[in-house]
Parts: structure tokens; C-alpha cells; sequence
């Protein structure tokens, strides 16, 4: 080493000694501003989220400290020692500390399960729904409140052992934990008005649904009448209507429709008022659903379907996919071949399920429509009744093929399979339909096992077609 160097490290040694005395007595270590984490905001009793406090306003966590550091690029001989004073050594970051003492989220199973409702759950209620009151508003009330909690954990629980090896279990713990709380509150005057204990209503509803098979038989495993909960909700709602009570009613209407077709029945909700006009495209889904309602309720309804009102909603369904936004189109497709679907891919999850709301109402209607009795005319009815159907049901499945970032979509899809899937007589067809319902028990934990076993009995399928490997098709012929 020179001499130079060696001057040049004596010198900078000399100067961090003097710089660690001046720290030791001028009492280097000071605290700038308390440590301010990142919290959830709280939400407002219209259902909003509101804005985070002001860090004015919000307490601090207690003995959490902020301190600032001087780069190190910016040490330099000719700055005064007394300038280090402003810039204190750094303690280490404590964990994040709640402001609350208490949460009903205590244990690390909990909150991984809070989590994964908000990723995997929310979903199924909040594609049409513009501010996602399922993801960031119930998470929200259920911190203080333990029905709506276990309903969550409850369907979080169930949903992820239906797709992963977790404990199938836990979730009849959180189940009956949540009835116990429930039950008792439904004899009160005021549970109608409760929206907070509707959102718990619907939420354990869905769970019950994926313990029905779809295009199964009834469990009778609906153990306190949501219906009766959900329509007395209805006829006692205060006005105006909050946005997440309206949440909820929209959640629970997709949910009779499942139940509708799964038991070919009519609807047990009252059907709610028309989403109003409005150029957002998340009204335009609700437009879809609401129109698939009224189709259902036509179908499966106890009055003698009518030529005029079939006629009546076909135009509806026709006005719905000739005015639509264009933000609808498709950002790419084809028509697809033998051996795969359509590829519909698009833009958001509303348009995702717009159209399939809106196609399931077309295929109900059309499979439904009045039909020449007898003669050459009512063959020849039924071949196009026929063409259309498959086709129906081919888009259908498209897009939940295109858009797997959906899984309502999938189970729209898998709806209308289960009901016309035996329209389809050829082997390369019939492998794309078996092979989308697996993949939607696999991924959504919807059971669809009974629709598969009913449907292979129909096209007449042999051990070796049922054991086939996943999307293999070894003929082409019926």
C-alpha cells in the first residue's frame, strides 16, 4: 500500500472517530416521526369504503419510530461533524401493530382463509358489480362481526378443500359456529333490515350450493329458508336501498338461478325491480341477468307458456345483444372446429358474464319455443331448434373455455351442458363437453360427477370412453 493510501485511510479514520464521538455527545439518536403503517380503510354505513384517515388523525403504533439515515454517497470530509447530528443511526422496523386490541381474525389459519375468500370467493359474488362489495367491504365487517366471519371462513374453507388437500373439516366447524350466532338473530324484528346479517345470508347459500350436484337431485340441506330471509329483506328494505344490500339481492337472484335449473323449478325469490337505464357496462350485465330470470321464471313457471310471451322475451333477449356497449365485442374469436370451442376472449369479467347470461336466456328460449305438432314442418322445426341449441352451448363453453379467470363462467357453462349435453352425438364433442365439467369440479369445487355419469349413459359411452385421457378423442363418429 502507498503512502498516499495510507494517509487517505488514516485520514477517513480519523474523521469516523471524530464523527462517532460528536453522535455519542450531541445524543446522535433522534426520533423524527412516529412509524404510520398501511391500514384498511373503514367502511360507511351505505356499504362505501371510505378514505383511509389522514396520517394527522390516525394514531401511531405504539413504539413504532421512524428514523432517517444519511446516504452513504453523501459523507464527505468537508461537512461539519455537527451536520451528523441530523441524521441519527436507523433502529430495526418492529412488526406492524393493529389498532385494535382484539380481532375476531386471532389465528394465522384465519386470516390465510380471509385471504383466500378475498382472492378465490369474492369473485362468484362481485363479477357484476362495479365496486366489489364481496372483496372490500364484507372483509371489512366482518372484523366485528362473528356470523358474517364464519360464514366467510366457512365458504373459504369449503371451497378450498374442494380444490386442494386442506382439511375438509374446518369448514362444518366454521358452519355451525355461524349458525349458532345466526339462528337466534332471525326471530328479531330488525334481522330483515340487517345487511350485514343478509351478506352472511348469501354468503352461506353458496356454500350450500356447491354440496348440490349440478343437474342433480335436491338435498333438502337448506336448513333456515333463505328465501323466506332474502324476500322478507326485500318487502322490508329500507329506502334507499344501501350498495351493499343491493349486493346482495343481485348475489342471491344468480343464485336462484342456479337452483332454478339445477331442479328445472321456478323461482322462489321475488323477482327484483329491472336495473335501470344506464350506460356503465356493469348495468348491462345485470340487464343479462335479470332478462335470464324472466326467461327462467317463463319456462319453469306454473302458467302455460305463451306464444306472445315467448315471443315477447326473445325480442328482449335481441334488443339486449343489438344495443349493448361496444365495449361487449369480443377482443378476438372464431367459430372454432370439431375437436375445440369457440375462442371468445374479452375484456372484463362483466362482459364475460353478460354474455353468458344473455346466451343461456336465448338457448332456454329457443329449446323452449312453441313447435308445429305434426307434419314435415315440425321436423324440420326441430332440426334447426336442434342446430341452434349445440351452438348455444358451444359459445357458452367457449367462453368460459377463453376466460378462465372467471369460474361463474364455468358454471354456466357446465349448467347448460348438464341440461343439453345429450343433443351432441359425436365422440370428438361429447370428450370437449366431459372434459369441461372435470375441470370445473377440479378448479371450482362444484360437484359434477352426477351430470357426467347421466350424460355418458346417454351417449351409450364404454368403460375405455369414460377412462380416456383428458381431451383425447379417439373417434369422430357417433
Amino acid at each position: 500500500m502507498s503512502n498516499v493510501q495510507s494517509t487517505r485511510f488514516a485520514e477517513a479514520d480519523a474523521d469516523g472517530s471524530q464523527v462517532i464521538a460528536n453522535r455519542a455527545n450531541a445524543g446522535a439518536v433522534r426520533r423524527l416521526v412516529d412509524f404510520d403503517f398501511v391500514d384498511e380503510p373503514h367502511p360507511r354505513q351505505d356499504g362505501k369504503v371510505a378514505e383511509a384517515h389522514s396520517s394527522e388523525t390516525r394514531p401511531s403504533c405504539a413504539g413504532q419510530e421512524l428514523l432517517h439515515v444519511l446516504p452513504t454517497n453523501t459523507i464527505s470530509r468537508n461537512v461539519p461533524p455537527e451536520a451528523f447530528n441530523e441524521y441519527p443511526v436507523a433502529s430495526p422496523i418492529r412488526p406492524l401493530e393493529a389498532r385494535e386490541v382484539t380481532s375476531i381474525f386471532s389465528t394465522r389459519k384465519s386470516a390465510e382463509l380471509v385471504r383466500y375468500f378475498i382472492d378465490r370467493c369474492a369473485c362468484f359474488f362481485d363479477f357484476s358489480d362495479v365496486d366489489r362489495h364481496f372483496a372490500y367491504v364484507v372483509p371489512l365487517l366482518a372484523r366485528r362481526n362473528a356470523t358474517l366471519a364464519n360464514a366467510m371462513l366457512a365458504l373459504a374453507a369449503r371451497h378450498r378443500s374442494r380444490t386442494s388437500d386442506f382439511d375438509p373439516y374446518t369448514a362444518d366447524r366454521y358452519y355451525h359456529a355461524c349458525l349458532q350466532t345466526l339462528i337466534p338473530r332471525l326471530g328479531e324484528t330488525a334481522a330483515a333490515r340487517d345487511d350485514e346479517l343478509l351478506a352472511a345470508v348469501v354468503v352461506l347459500r353458496l356454500l350450500e350450493e356447491m354440496d348440490v350436484p349440478i343437474f342433480g337431485s335436491d338435498p333438502q340441506k337448506h336448513l333456515f329458508g333463505t328465501q323466506a330471509i332474502i324476500n322478507a329483506s326485500q318487502a322490508q328494505s329500507p329506502s334507499p336501498v344501501t350498495p351493499l344490500r343491493k349486493a346482495c339481492y343481485w348475489a342471491a337472484f344468480r343464485q336462484e338461478i342456479f337452483m332454478s335449473l339445477s331442479f328445472q323449478r321456478p323461482f322462489k325469490l321475488r323477482l327484483p325491480e329491472a336495473p335501470p337505464d344506464s350506460c356503465d357496462d356493469w348495468s348491462w350485465t345485470l340487464k343479462a341477468t335479470y332478462q335470464c330470470g324472466k326467461v327462467q321464471q317463463f319456462v319453469f313457471g306454473e302458467e302455460c307458456a305463451s306464444l306472445v310471451g315467448h315471443r315477447q322475451l326473445m325480442g328482449e333477449v335481441e334488443l339486449w345483444k343489438t344495443t349493448r356497449p361496444t365495449a361487449f365485442d369480443p377482443i378476438y374469436q372464431d367459430v372454432g372446429c370439431g375437436d375445440s370451442f369457440p375462442h371468445v376472449y374479452l375484456h372484463m369479467d362483466c362482459h364475460v358474464m353478460g354474455w353468458q347470461y344473455i346466451t343461456l336466456a336465448h338457448l332456454l328460449l329457443v329449446a323452449h319455443q312453441p313447435l308445429p305438432r305434426v307434419g314435415p314442418l315440425h321436423r324440420q322445426t326441430m332440426m334447426e331448434v336442434q342446430y341452434i341449441v349445440r351452438e348455444d352451448v358451444r359459445l357458452l363453453c367457449g367462453i368460459a373455455r377463453s376466460n378462465p379467470q372467471n369460474p361463474s363462467a364455468k358454471l354456466v357453462a357446465c349448467m347448460a351442458i348438464a341440461l343439453f349435453g345429450d343433443r351432441f352425438e359425436f365422440r370428438s364433442e361429447q370428450y370437449l363437453l366431459r372434459d369441461l365439467l372435470v375441470d370445473t369440479e377440479a378448479s371450482t369445487g362444484w360437484p359434477t360427477s352426477m351430470a357426467r355419469a347421466q350424460l355418458e349413459g346417454v351417449w351409450n359411452w364404454t368403460h375405455d370412453d369414460s377412462q380416456a385421457s383428458h381431451g383425447a378423442a379417439p373417434s369422430t363418429e357417433p
